[in-house]
């Protein structure tokens, strides 16, 4: 039987204590044996540096959830008593606001649980008393919901831009969104039916007023960009108009809300909200702190997404695939945010189709026309089978590739770069495929026909869109 191993070990602590102290922050020790994955693999749980769950700032977290703050009386849930404070017109006003700071916070790149789902009222729903704030909670998570159906879809988003992590909470309430635009509805009309009657509202309910009709159109609007239809692109523009001008008013009463407050301690305070309530839910990850956008700052986002999304509604005067590849470029050097360049990708091509119309290799077989007028599209050749399937192919696998590229356009700029070298590959695969299907055309075309004439029909106009992508890769290096 073998001794065991003997080991001489020399306690180090005090030296590697002083050694680190010498590192400037962000540096990391690295070795031959020791580099980033080790040094981070080295961080443990339990160690505030990684771990938010270790942060220590529990006293700053009044309560752990919504049922708690109800109990606790800090929640108000309708009009007030002798005893008990109830929620007010204006702390409606400042929820309103609140939340969509967060929408904007969270179309930034930061987790839906650290900023939206901090509103503690998204949660208690069914138990809050004024139709006013239910509908305006409703109508906030089904923008949500809405939001992240079509960036999900879309695919334009990497994790710096979109977080798709619900952490477990439901975004799809029971609830239609024909219905959460009859609760809003409703609640205009109720302020619209005191205005006919002559009588007199203050500058409280008037705010009101506006954020109720802000919050009907984005409901609206979202909803007609995730069914969108080419035949319903005019009422989309008509509908975006009233939205982007019903920022102002907003933006003109902000002082009527109740405001958040920041402590010396960076921690935020407004009513209904408690911005450190998801805060276990985050244990593996390393602490940050979120800033929740400005009032103001938030009304600026909105106007900007606003116009974004009318100049995507342009993309249906583009006619022909080079029109439509030249305004993805120009949208894309406007650095729009991922919800504007979602909607760009999604409403030209959702489903595989053009604008939900068309199927996308008959736009690619219209470009290949006008660009090198291949005989085989043409009659009476497209009519044998033979030919039919060969084109079919080349179709179907240069529209996967032309897919790719636009998609690449919707993501951010850094990204895009990336995008577009590991694209260039497959277009050279395509490449070489379609001059395989040139010269097969080519010879079975002169076989049958011998004034037939083929030439580099398809390998002309790939070669064409390879090198557009390498000049816009060169650019963007």
């Amino acid at each position: 039987m073998t001794s065991p191993p003997q080991y001489e070990w020399v306690d180090i602590t005090k030296k590697f204590a002083a050694a680190s102290n010498t590192l400037p922050i962000g540096h990391l020790v690295k070795d031959q044996n020791f580099g980033l994955f080790e040094a981070m693999s080295a961080i443990e749980l339990m160690d505030p540096k990684m771990d938010a769950g270790m942060l220590c700032n529990k006293e700053l977290c009044q309560v752990g959830s919504a049922e708690e703050a109800i109990e606790k009386g800090l929640l108000p849930l309708g009009p007030g008593s002798a005893d008990k404070p109830g929620i007010q017109t204006e702390d409606i006003i400042g929820i309103s606001d609140e939340l969509l700071c967060c929408i904007c916070t969270w179309l930034n790149g930061h987790s839906l649980a650290q900023t939206v789902l901090t509103c503690l009222y998204l949660h208690s729903i069914p138990q809050i008393q004024s139709p006013v704030l239910v509908s305006i909670c409703n109508a906030a998570l089904k923008c949500c919901e809405l939001i992240y159906c079509v960036i999900s879809t879309a695919g334009c988003y990497e994790e710096e831009d979109f977080l798709t992590c619900t952490y477990g909470y439901n975004l799809s309430p029971n609830i239609s969104t024909s219905k959460v635009i009859s609760l809003l509805k409703d609640g205009e009309e109720e302020i619209n039916k005191k205005i006919k009657r002559g009588q007199e509202i203050g500058p409280a309910e008037d705010a009101i007023l506006k954020r109720i009709t802000f919050w009907k159109y984005f409901v609206i609007v979202l909803h007609k960009i995730q069914m969108f239809e080419k035949k319903n692109i005019e009422p989309l523009k008509e509908d975006l108009k009233v939205l982007f001008h019903a920022v102002s008013p907003i933006k003109a009463t902000l002082h009527t809300g109740t405001q958040a407050v920041v402590t010396n301690l960076k921690h935020r305070k407004m009513i209904g909200f408690e911005y450190l309530v998801n805060q276990k839910l985050l244990a593996s990850t390393p602490p940050r702190y979120i800033e929740i956008m400005e009032r103001n700052t938030m009304c600026e986002h909105l106007m900007r997404l606003f116009a974004h999304i009318e100049l995507v509604t342009k993309i249906s005067d583009s006619t022909t695939l080079s029109s439509v590849i030249r305004f993805f470029v120009r949208f894309s050097e406007q650095n729009p945010c991922v919800l504007s360049r979602s909607c760009l990708f999604y409403m030209f091509l959702m489903g595989n189709k053009v604008l939900g119309e068309e199927p996308f290799t008959k736009v690619i077989k219209e470009e290949i026309k006008t660009f090198s007028y291949p005989i085989s599209f043409f009659s009476p050749y497209m009519s044998d089978t033979n030919v039919k399937s060969l084109v079919t192919n080349f179709l179907d696998g240069t529209a996967l590739c032309i897919q790719d590229y636009l998609q690449a356009m919707c993501h951010n700029k850094g990204r895009q770069r990336r995008k577009l070298g590991a694209l260039l590959p497959d277009l050279s695969d395509l490449y070489k495929k379609s001059e395989n299907f040139d010269n097969m055309l080519h010879r079975y075309l002169s076989n049958t026909d011998s004034t037939a004439n083929h030439m580099r029909s398809f390998s002309c106009w790939v070669l064409f869109i390879t090198v557009e992508v390498c000049s816009k890769t060169l650019i963007l290096i």
